[in-house]
């Protein structure tokens, strides 16, 4: 039986980037060996796709309504998928590129991994008045009244599904972070290859997360696994409860890999798993694990991911007690700082 193509998928803002990572993949994967398909080869006729009246928009077009490109119904869903079928029996590696791929429920189901790129309105504006490229152009007003409004709309839903499907990530690509444009490319490749970072409303499996920093290379892995334990101050904790901003959350605990490369050069893999909701005695709040080459630099470097973690990320918890008392809750959130119900 032949092995199984590995469908990746790069979602999120237009003009974020997405076409250039995807060319940046398929040259690390080998070329040979993978294909990049396009969510905008799929596209119907203007004809077929539903048009947007707006009464503002007569006084900037003649026609007073938009084509409607940034909705799921744009796209010829089943052609979409029949290629990814298609191409996935004849390369190692599909990747895909398209602003609503986590739109269509037929094609996340195929993939094996979802990256959404996420960007700032001021950047994405800049970005997109630059092109010159798009069929048909943008018409006076489709950026502020259909293109960034559908980009908040399918973001939120993929934070929602998110939160749920372990294969979703977030990554931000508002600023380089290199003055050099192609040594940004590479950065970012390297930041979603080895820097598994996971808020989600499922329990947590140690046992997975420690194959995601699995590398050949390396002699030591060093996990920490933090806890909800049944006792506080005198109190009995009956469970903690976790929520945050998840966009904010993602970018710190990013940030958090950044900085932990930089001290440990070494460091070969990073995973940081967040459980939100509710989390009962005994279940795992955060798995946090490194690979390196030599087990000081590991274990060193997961202390140092979770002091930095309680230290910056924003993420908040409340817990709640035998007695019926609850910290934190009202709106006034423990700070997750002060988290000493895990171990």
């Amino acid at each position: 039986m032949a092995q199984k193509s590995y469908i990746f998928a790069l979602a999120g803002c237009t003009n974020s980037g997405k076409s250039t990572l995807a060319k940046e993949f398929q040259r690390f994967f080998g070329a040979s060996e993978t294909t990049i398909i396009n969510q905008d080869e799929f596209y119907k006729l203007e004809d077929e796709v539903e048009k947007i009246y707006d009464p503002a928009a007569l006084t900037l077009t003649e026609q007073g309504y938009y084509w409607s490109f940034d909705e799921k119904e744009a796209i010829h869903i089943d052609k979409f998928k029949e290629r990814i079928l298609n191409d996935s029996k004849k390369f190692k590696n599909v990747i895909l590129d398209g602003n609503m791929i986590t739109e269509m429920d037929e094609i996340v189901e195929l993939c094996d991994r979802i990256v959404v790129l996420t960007l700032d309105i001021k950047t994405c504006r800049r970005r997109r008045e630059a092109r010159t490229d798009y069929v048909p152009p943008d018409t006076p007003g489709y950026f502020d009244n259909v293109a960034f409004p559908a980009y908040l709309r399918h973001l939120e839903n993929a934070r929602k599904r998110s939160r749920s499907d372990n294969r979703i990530t977030f990554i931000d690509v508002s600023e380089p972070r290199f003055a050099d444009r192609n040594s940004s490319i590479i950065d970012f490749r390297k930041q979603i290859l080895n820097d598994y970072v996971k808020l989600t409303d499922e329990k947590l499996d140690v046992g997975s997360v420690d194959r995601l920093v699995s590398d050949p290379t390396c002699g030591a892995i060093s996990t920490f696994n933090g806890v909800t334990r049944d006792n506080h101050a005198g109190k009995d904790v009956t469970h903690l409860s976790y929520d945050c901003h998840d966009l904010m959350a993602y970018k710190k605990l990013r940030g958090i890999c950044s900085e932990i490369r930089k001290e440990f050069p070494d460091i070969s893999k990073i995973a940081i798993f967040h459980r939100l909701g509710k989390v009962d005695i005994g279940e795992s709040s955060v798995v946090i694990s490194t690979s390196s080459p030599h087990r000081k630099t590991a274990i060193e470097a997961t202390s140092k991911c979770i002091d930095l973690l309680k230290e910056h990320a924003p993420i908040f918890k409340y817990e709640e007690y035998s007695n019926g008392e609850t910290e934190g809750v009202k709106g006034v959130w423990k700070s997750n700082i002060d988290d000493r119900k895990t171990s």
